[in-house]
Formats: structure tokens, sequence, C-alpha cells
């Protein structure tokens, strides 16, 4: 089903990008601006940084009354956040919205949407984020995110992803929507983090790993390499031995 899903949001977003021309091009390294206010679904009025709180943080750039995939994804990420061994109060999971029009009451509507999901511990990490003046829309720009408003239907169209964020707001990674796995995310939190998060063995998962940007995931390089050195390691002795039996033959 979230095959179906990831398959169905790639030939929305190229069919969008055709109509009104949105653009992803969301860069490593891109600082995020710490100092624009935020309003969570509590009405409190918070800045990037302070929403951070010193945490590594998996955002996504949306809005509260998506009809399409903002949901899907929402529910999905909670969803696998469950699943990984990472403690809610070191990480934060971000929904900021990118309509002006939104208030703090539709975040707080969308965020209770999420709780089964997300587990009575996971939601303590969520934080669903409006803006009056735009800020919203200010931060996904500056996260190569920009979108297009249909006014004769209301809505957004949008690329959606789930982007890693270092404690100090900087892209560390980028995930597509709907194709990541529990792995995927725990591994971009503790990259982004500076490893200062997970288990050894995630440690060492990402010095033998690498993110393939084609699949939105992290894969074992390490691994695939001695896969492929030891094909070709007994390919060369079957090699080796089938000279030699033709040597004795003659």
């Amino acid at each position: 089903m979230r095959s179906l899903l990831a398959a169905l949001c790639l030939f929305v977003a190229g069919t969008a990008l055709a109509a009104e021309r949105p653009t992803f091009d969301p860069k490593l390294g891109a600082q995020l601006s710490l100092e624009r206010e935020l309003v969570d679904a509590s009405d409190r009025k918070l800045t990037l940084g302070e929403t951070l709180g010193g945490r590594p943080a998996l955002v996504i750039f949306g809005y509260d009354k998506c009809p399409n995939l903002c949901g899907v994804t929402q529910q999905a990420v909670a969803s696998d956040l469950k699943k990984t061994s990472l403690r809610p109060a070191d990480y934060r999971a971000l929904f900021i919205s990118i309509d002006p029009e939104e208030t703090s009451a539709d975040a707080a509507e969308a965020q209770a949407e999420i709780a089964s999901a997300a587990g009575p511990t996971g939601l303590s990490a969520w934080r669903f984020l409006t803006s009056s003046d735009g800020a919203g829309a200010a931060l996904a720009n500056e996260a190569g995110i920009t979108f297009d408003r249909r006014k004769g239907i209301d809505q957004f169209v949008h690329p959606i992803a789930v982007i890693a964020l270092t404690p100090s707001g900087r892209i560390s990674q980028v995930l597509p929507a709907l194709t990541f796995t529990p792995r995927d995310l725990q591994l971009a939190l503790v990259e982004a983090s500076a490893n200062k998060l997970g288990s050894i063995a995630d440690h060492v998962f990402l010095f033998c790993a690498g993110f393939d940007s084609s699949k939105g995931q992290y894969t074992p390089v390490v691994w695939a390499a001695l896969k492929v050195a030891s094909l070709a390691t007994v390919l060369g002795l079957g090699a080796t031995v089938l000279w030699q039996m033709r040597g004795r033959a003659r």
C-alpha cells in the first residue's frame, strides 16, 4: 500500500510540476533560520530554534487541511518512529504549515489525528506549527521547496518529503515521502544528531552504510562492495581451475 501511495505521490507531483511548477531542490547543509517565529498547537509562539531545543528533528512541510498526502505521510512517520529504539524526548518531529491562513486550532486538530499512530509517548515529540506571517512558507523556501496555491479548489500544489535537521537547523538528509522505513528514520536522526543518539549498532551501520538518494534509504555500501569482491574472487578462482584443467587435458 505504501509503495502504491509513493507511486501516486510521484505521479501527482509530476502532474503538478507540469501544471504549476512547484520546485523541490533541498540542499544538504542548507541552514534554516532559527529565529523565525512559529505558533504551536497550544497557541504558544516559539522560534524554530526554541522548538528544536537542541535536538535533531524530522520536518515535514505541508498544510493541516491537505486532502492528499500530508496526512498519510504524518501517519507513516508517526507509526514508524514508534517502532524505533530512540526516546521521543531526544528528538523532534515537526509538521510546519505553509498556509498562513491556518491557525493553532487547525494544528491541534491535525495533531490529534496522529495520536493513535504515535502513541502517548511518541506524540510528545511532535510539534504542529503555523504562522500567520508566512514564516512556515519562508522556511520551506529555505529548504528548497516552493509551492503554488490553486485558489479555485483552495488547495496547495507542493512536493512532500521528510527532512532531517541537525540541532542547529541544518539539513542533514532528505527522505522521499512514503519510501522510508523505521530504520531509515532512526538512522537519519542519529546522523543528524552527530552520532549523539542511537546504539552502537546504529553507529556501526552508519559507518558502513551510505544514503542511496535514488531509493531514499540507507544502504550498506561496504557490505555490497564485499559481496562484489567475493563474487569476483569466486569467478577468478573458477577461471583459474578451468584453465588448469584445460592445461592437464592437453
